[in-house]
């Protein structure tokens, strides 16, 4: 019994040993904003993340004017925001792993007052927003004065003024360089030097003397990512990575072939593969991008990009309902994308006893019109469609037939209904056929369109407006002709 009772009281005497040890524990981040004669009685701690700010803790005032965020957890590394509770933003900071500082702030919003203490990399950057302020100011009356003088054409003075702010301009240019190489670690430093442009060597000269035309092009593509660091997620959270992102595939690859486009995925996407958020955060951006593309043919990419990464087993975030969805998308895309030969088509036409084949084109090409006869818009567009078949066919210009497949049982209504409407061309449907053509060609709703040439290969997988078929047919022929130009020069 004494042994016992001696037992509980060690216990006890050292509870409070324990209790003060964890009271004691130095808390992960610790970021104090003393704000003077703020008023607020609340601060908004928000990060960056594309183009939003998500909330990410908030802190009352403490009566004083200080605003004391704390914590067992450190934040995500980035670009930080501090808001008002009016959703004023007070001020931008850089948090990275060191987050025990203070700041020192005012609600002028004058930053030249500003100062910050425990952080070397906010110091470096307010440095930085002070000497930008400063030459923003500068080179704002500067440019009011020139102004003044532009409307009394004093031009001496134009040129004074004029010298003066591109002088500027060079000096926050060489400041913005030097801070980089002398701060190469800092966030801060990564983001400006991420607004760097690439520098483009001059074009080589060809042996025939010319110089080459698609050599800067092609440099800019392929060293475009140069200043920015893919392998390093804290890129997610600063304001200089979506635009760059948005600009990269609906501007300097929009114009790309489907091949050109996924050389240049496939090089970012190693970049950013060993950081395991930022390689998911690209792959959800071009799921989205591509698998409904806008842009005719870029359905490949999608199946391109989904074969080389999900399917591939690189996404190990993914469970296996998620990967078998793409799987799917790909088996939909992979068989009727352009360039790929179409497999053959013998069915029924109306009598459900004479054959014809997708392959016998009397044309150079073939239009595979899908449709149901009682479908609304599918009676719409078919109209469109003869309009241009019978305009061309006037005036001995159409290059193209139409092989048009009804899904239906009625038989009867079917007649009736190409008899109403005078479609002369190879009508076939039913349930009688080699394949069964809805699985063959993915047609899950009506109409779908295909166009095919003579080698039985889908030039358009997808419908347009049928005025503009002509035009389609006139740039493929060209884009070919141009492309055979292309390797008769090589060979």
């Amino acid at each position: 019994m004494k042994t016992l009772c001696y037992f509980l009281l060690s216990v006890f005497c050292f509870l409070p040993l324990f209790a003060q040890k964890n009271k004691l524990k130095e808390p992960e981040h610790k970021i104090v904003f003393h704000i003077k004669d703020c008023e607020n009685k609340q601060m908004l701690l928000t990060i960056l993340f594309r183009d939003k700010y998500l909330l990410r803790d908030s802190a009352l005032n403490d009566g004083k004017g200080f605003f004391v965020f704390e914590g067992n957890k450190k934040y995500d590394e980035g670009m930080y925001t501090l808001v008002s509770d009016q959703k004023r933003p007070m001020l931008n900071f850089i948090m990275n792993g060191s987050q025990k500082f203070t700041y020192n702030m005012d609600t002028t919003g004058n930053i030249m007052n500003f100062s910050v203490m425990g952080s070397p990399e906010n110091a470096e950057m307010l440095r930085f927003q002070q000497r930008s302020t400063d030459a923003h100011k500068n080179i704002s009356e500067w440019g009011n004065k020139r102004k003044e003088f532009e409307e009394t054409r004093n031009l001496d003075s134009v040129e004074h003024y004029t010298e003066k702010i591109i002088k500027k301009h060079k000096e926050m240019e060489q400041f913005i360089l030097e801070f980089i190489e002398i701060n190469p670690t800092f966030l801060f430093s990564k983001m400006q030097k991420s607004y760097q442009e690439i520098k483009i060597p001059d074009p080589p000269v060809l042996e025939d003397g010319s110089i080459d035309s698609t050599f800067q092009a092609c440099y800019f593509r392929t060293h475009y990512w140069d200043n920015f660091d893919l392998a390093d997620r804290r890129f997610l959270h600063l304001p200089s990575f979506e635009p760059r992102l948005n600009n990269y595939f609906k501007k300097v690859l929009y114009y790309q072939e489907v091949d050109t486009l996924n050389k240049y995925i496939d090089l970012m996407l190693d970049k950013a593969y060993p950081d395991s958020l930022m390689y998911r955060f690209l792959v959800e951006y071009l799921t989205k991008e591509f698998e409904h593309p806008n842009r005719i043919g870029y359905d490949a990419v999608f199946v391109h990009f989904a074969k080389n990464n999900p399917i591939a087993g690189k996404c190990t975030w993914m469970d296996e309902d998620l990967i078998k969805q793409y799987k799917m998308r790909v088996e939909d895309f992979e068989s009727v994308l352009i360039g790929k030969k179409t497999i053959e088509l013998v069915l029924a036409d109306t009598s459900q006893k004479v054959f014809y084949s997708s392959y016998n084109m009397p044309k150079k090409y073939r239009i595979l019109w899908f449709y149901e006869h009682t479908c609304s818009i599918c009676k719409k567009e078919s109209k469109e469609l003869k309009m241009v078949y019978d305009s061309l066919d006037n005036i001995k210009q159409l290059n193209f037939d139409v092989y048009a497949v009804n899904h239906t049982d009625d038989i009867a209504g079917w007649k009736k209904y190409i008899l109403d409407n005078g479609y002369q061309w190879i009508n076939v449907g039913g349930n009688i056929g080699n394949v069964d053509w809805t699985k063959v060609f993915h047609i899950t709703t009506y109409p779908q369109f295909y166009i095919i040439n003579q080698n039985k290969e889908i030039i358009l997988n997808r419908n347009i407006s049928k005025k503009m078929i002509p035009k389609f047919l006139e740039d493929y022929e060209r884009r070919e002709a141009e492309k055979e130009q292309l390797k008769s020069k090589k060979e």
